[in-house]
C-alpha cells in the first residue's frame, strides 16, 4: 500500500520548484500595489497578463511531466491553456483590458476555486493539504464574486484586492509546491 503523502489531487513534478519560485514573486508584487494603489490598477494588466502567461507554460511542462498515469494531469493542461490565452488577452490591449479586467480575473479566480474545491472533496478524508484546498477554494470563490460585480465599486477597492489575491496566491503556491514536490515511492 502507498502512503498517503505520496498521493496528491495535482499529481508530483520535478518542476514543484517553478510553482514555489512563483509563488514567491507573487507576494512581493502584492505588497507593491499596496504601495502604490493608484498606479497600481494599470499596471495590474500588464503584470498579471505576463504573470499568466509563465504560469500557464509551466503548467503545461508540469502536465507533460507529470503524464496520463498521476493523477490531476489534465487539471494541468486546461489550466495552463486558459492561463496563456487570458494572459496574451491582457498583455495585447491594455486599454480593453484595464476594462475587462474584473471579469478576466473573476473566471480565472472562479475556475481555481472549481479546481481546488473539487481537489478537496476528491482527496481522501485522512489527507493533510485537504482542509488547505477547500480554504483555498472557498476564498478564491468568495474573490471571484467580488470581481464579477467589480466594475460598480472603486478600482482603487479593486487594487487592494488584487494586492489581496496576489499574496494570498503566492502564499497557497509556495504550500502547493511541497505537495507537487515528488517523494520516495515505493
Amino acid at each position: 500500500m502507498m502512503e498517503m503523502t505520496t498521493i496528491s489531487f495535482w499529481g508530483k513534478s520535478r518542476y514543484w520548484w517553478a510553482v514555489l519560485l512563483i509563488g514567491i514573486l507573487l507576494i512581493p508584487c502584492g505588497i507593491w500595489l499596496v504601495a502604490r494603489p493608484f498606479t497600481g490598477f494599470s499596471v495590474i494588466s500588464s503584470l498579471l497578463g505576463w504573470a499568466l502567461i509563465v504560469l500557464g507554460i509551466l503548467e503545461l511542462i508540469i502536465s507533460s511531466d507529470t503524464g496520463r498515469h498521476e493523477r490531476g494531469w489534465g487539471w494541468w493542461i486546461a489550466g495552463g491553456i486558459l492561463d496563456i490565452i487570458v494572459g496574451f488577452l491582457l498583455v495585447g490591449n491594455l486599454v480593453l483590458s484595464e476594462i475587462v479586467l474584473p471579469y478576466f480575473f473573476a473566471f480565472i479566480l472562479l475556475y481555481r476555486a472549481i479546481k481546488n474545491i473539487i481537489a478537496a472533496v476528491t482527496l481522501e478524508k485522512g489527507y493533510k493539504g485537504r482542509q488547505l484546498y477547500l480554504l483555498n477554494g472557498i476564498l478564491l470563490l468568495a474573490a471571484s464574486l467580488f470581481f464579477f460585480f467589480a466594475p460598480f465599486m472603486a478600482s482603487v477597492v479593486m487594487v487592494y484586492v488584487c494586492a489581496f489575491v496576489f499574496i494570498y496566491w503566492g502564499i497557497t503556491l509556495i504550500i502547493f509546491a511541497r505537495d507537487l514536490k515528488p517523494g520516495k515511492r515505493n
